[in-house]
């Protein structure tokens, strides 16, 4: 009997004890070799399994497919035609019905979080700038960031003193502009800015805010929250979503059923078809 071997990150070689075989076919080791390169895996071992898997399953989706005609009995599984192939199978063998308006409306009325508006906010900042990776000059950043930051807590107008302090200090091309950003949405700036933004409310954030970019001192004049949105601006998206979970729920219980009627020796497929 042939056997499938593999080297460990050890070095050391181990084998699949017994050769993969699907409705009677074996599958050439040198297959499952080749396949694994498609495979992203913690070790060589699962690896193989992974490749062997991804094999049985496509040989399976094959044979049925070049049962209606719709590819050649010997394709390529990663072509394109293969591709093509499958998505006709199962376009033929599942009927996916749209969700229903009640399945939609059940959806929105039950994740209402998942239904608002960005919210947006109106940002002055000051930008320092320091390379992440110089810590001299982040050092030196932050240091001029708190002193200004002092400098501002102390001032009888806060915003002003901002804007006034944006013009002289910051080396964005906002400081013409007293530091305004504008409207900031959610995605606009980079992930440290943002929760500083739209996380600690309207007015001088609390503490200088670092970035790829440099060390930031933040204002928010106006924040504006996200709003409810009406179901019929989100019914079509809700429609959408729900009918693609179905269809790939109906498409995992295909391949399993696909799987557990098939003759598969040498590899354990029970309970994972997805």
């Amino acid at each position: 009997m042939n056997t499938l071997l593999a080297t460990d990150a050890a070095g050391g070689e181990f084998e699949m004890a017994e050769v993969v075989a699907v409705n009677g076919t074996e599958i050439p080791a040198d297959l499952i070799y080749q396949e694994m390169q498609y495979q992203p895996a913690d070790s060589p071992r699962q690896a193989i399994y992974c490749a062997a898997r991804a094999l049985v399953i496509g040989w399976l989706l094959r044979e049925r497919a070049a049962g209606q005609g719709l590819c050649e009995a010997d394709e390529d599984l990663h072509s394109e035609a293969f591709d093509r192939a499958v998505a006709d199978l199962l376009k033929g063998e599942l009927q996916v019905s749209p969700a229903s308006e009640a399945e939609c409306r059940a959806y929105f009325e039950a994740h209402p979080h998942k239904f608002r508006s960005d919210p947006l906010a109106e940002v002055r900042h000051i930008l320092i700038p320091a390379a992440p990776d110089d810590s001299e000059a982040c050092a030196k950043a932050r240091t001029a960031a708190e002193e200004m930051l002092e400098q501002i807590r102390a001032d009888a107008n806060p915003l002003q003193a901002f804007a006034q302090l944006a013009q002289s200090h910051s080396a964005c091309s906002s400081a013409e502009a007293g530091g305004s950003l504008g409207q900031v949405g959610r995605g606009d700036t980079v992930a440290s800015f943002e929760r500083a933004v739209f996380e600690q409310g309207t007015g001088l954030v609390a503490e200088p805010v670092e970035t790829p970019y440099g060390v930031h001192l933040i204002y928010v004049e106006q924040c504006e929250p996200g709003r409810p949105l009406e179901y019929e601006y989100v019914a079509e998206r809700i429609e959408e979503y729900l009918t693609e979970k179905r269809r790939r729920q109906m498409t995992s219980d295909y391949l399993q059923q696909m799987v557990q009627t098939a003759q598969i020796s040498g590899l354990d497929l029970s309970g994972e078809a997805h």
